[in-house]
């Protein structure tokens, strides 16, 4: 576990040495705004991992969200736990995988100077995520099951722009981020179940993410783009409209390389 504590104390390195952004005071009439996200969404995964397959999975599937949002003076705070399932196949053989996806993020931004003059916001920030995943090949008897975690830090960008469209208002954005720095844990061989993975009868919660490694750029690669319309009601409370586009490349012994595309509808409601 030493290679977790590592990675863990340069997280918190890496957010105490960031700029303090957009300090400045600005009208003493700003109210904090904070909303709880619930959403459901689709998507199209592309799954190629050596370590149960050589061949290119693709395949549709579907999402839940849960997540807060929250606007202060200075900065914004979100925070999201996603759940993705999906069922790729190969065009070559027919056959078929179930893809498992638990996705937490957390995400900070700061408000530049004189941030509300400008028609575009741009605020720079950081993105702390957690994934767990399981890939289920159908076919197999055995060595048919895949699971991995990673742990992210990564400098991440917002970009929003406030525009009127049939006399209402709405909010159209993009957030970006490329990891700087993992936690990865990545089984060299996919197992009938995960305790013949770790060699155990009865698996205990860190044995998720022991025996991990630190990685980064040259073996691991994952850039994140999200654009999203937001509708604000009168009542506080507001309607999302997200597309999220996602890279993933990892050069370790049995390379895996994931892309996908989702489309997702989430409510805000004013907390």
């Amino acid at each position: 576990m030493n290679k977790l504590y590592i990675f863990c104390f340069s997280c918190i390195a890496f957010i105490h040495c960031l700029p303090t952004l957009g300090q400045e005071n600005k009208v003493d009439d700003f109210k904090n705004q904070s909303h709880f996200i619930t959403g459901i969404g689709g998507s199209y995964v592309n799954v190629l991992d050596e370590g149960i397959s050589p061949l290119l999975y693709n395949g549709i599937g579907g999402g839940v969200i849960l997540g807060h949002f929250q606007e202060k003076e200075n900065s914004i705070n979100t925070s999201s736990a996603k759940f993705d399932f999906n069922n790729p196949s190969s065009s070559i053989s027919n056959a078929e995988m179930y893809t498992f996806r638990l996705e937490g993020h957390y995400q900070h931004y700061w408000k530049m100077k004189d941030d509300e003059k400008w028609d575009w916001k741009i605020r720079p920030g950081f993105d702390l995520s957690a994934k767990w995943a399981l890939r289920q090949h159908l076919s197999f008897t055995n060595n048919s099951q895949h699971i991995e975690t990673r742990f992210s830090v990564a400098p991440s960008l917002m970009i929003e722009n406030t525009f009127q469209l049939w006399n209402r208002n709405f909010n159209f954005g993009y957030f970006t981020s490329i990891p700087i720095l993992t936690y990865a844990t990545r089984p060299l061989f996919a197992s009938t179940k995960f305790p013949a993975s770790v060699n155990k009868e009865e698996v205990e919660f860190l044995d998720y993410v022991k025996d991990g490694e630190i990685i980064s750029f040259g073996n691991y690669f994952k850039w994140s783009s999200q654009f999203y319309l937001y509708y604000p009601l009168k009542n506080g409370n507001g309607l999302r409209l997200d597309y999220f586009w996602n890279f993933e490349s990892y050069k370790a012994q049995n390379p895996m390389i994931t892309g996908e595309h989702s489309i997702m509808i989430s409510t805000f409601f004013k907390i």
